[in-house]
């Protein structure tokens, strides 16, 4: 039977390939997603980072094509393919560029030349037609609660009807609870689409009273659509960026990780968005 009143709970890992995330899955899981990086869009899904998730768990994948070949269109044959390669029995959440707040702020590529890209994207997906595939906007939970011309949520939303679920990263550094991704959460209910956490971790320390209050936020916290609760979390489990992995290796963490995995348990393949 399909659940939209689930929450998925998983982690990425240090390796990107996942070689490391059955050992992770085994002390802090049962995980029901998994959150999986690649650099270019792959030949198929099989052969792309979250290809070991078919049968196991729901995916949160994103890529970073070159922004102007995807804008003019030049990748459409290679996406959709991609697409098509995903079986419709699994459940995916794609994107493309994670976090582009941060990286316009950076100097990285601006918001000119982003938003026709991601609109060119999500438009290929859809198109498609997979039953259990979702398009994803994932942005910083800090541009939420320092919003800047440019960069301010409102700013980096393509339109109505190109995201499926909006997604929000955010470490123990900048807050906690509703102060941490309440303007995220508030966003999404405007635009009528429901919300998740696509990174979640410690900063500078691990802190398990921390882990336990964001869970226990996004499960009772709903945004736009039908769901009544926050549709996956998924911990950070590796450095990139100087963050502490979490749960990484630290059993404290690793004790608690496993609490909420069990205590949200979602079956998988029962899960809709």
């Amino acid at each position: 039977m399909a659940r939209q009143d689930g929450m998925l709970v998983g982690a990425s890992s240090v390796s990107l390939k996942g070689k490391d995330f059955g050992e992770l899955d085994a002390v802090a899981g049962p995980f029901t997603v998994r959150r999986s990086y690649d650099r270019e869009i792959p030949e198929s899904w099989a052969a792309s980072v979250a290809g070991i998730d078919v049968g196991k768990r729901l995916s949160v994948w994103s890529c970073k094509p070159d922004l102007a070949r995807l804008a003019s269109k030049k990748l459409d044959e290679r996406l959709r393919e991609f697409v098509q390669s995903i079986p419709d029995s699994h459940a995916a959440v794609v994107t493309c560029w994670h976090e582009p707040d941060g990286k316009i702020r950076k100097g990285q590529f601006t918001l000119e030349e982003y938003l026709p890209a991601f609109r060119r994207f999500c438009e290929v997906v859809k198109s498609v037609g997979k039953p259990r595939v979702y398009t994803a906007q994932i942005v910083e939970a800090w541009s939420g609660q320092h919003p800047k011309k440019g960069t301010r949520y409102q700013d980096l939303w393509p339109g109505d009807g190109y995201v499926d679920v909006y997604a929000v990263d955010g470490y123990s550094n900048t807050g906690s609870g509703r102060d941490l991704w309440g303007p995220a959460v508030k966003f999404a209910a405007l635009k009528d689409v429901p919300w998740g956490v696509a990174e979640l971790g410690c900063a500078h320390k691990i802190d398990t009273s921390w882990m336990k209050a964001q869970t226990s936020y996004a499960a009772r916290t709903s945004a736009g659509g039908d769901r009544e609760r926050c549709a996956f979390l998924c911990w950070f489990s590796n450095p990139t960026g100087g963050v502490v992995p979490t749960p990484g290796t630290d059993p404290a963490a690793r004790a608690a990780a496993k609490k909420i995995s069990e205590k949200y348990y979602t079956d998988p393949d029962a899960f809709v968005l």
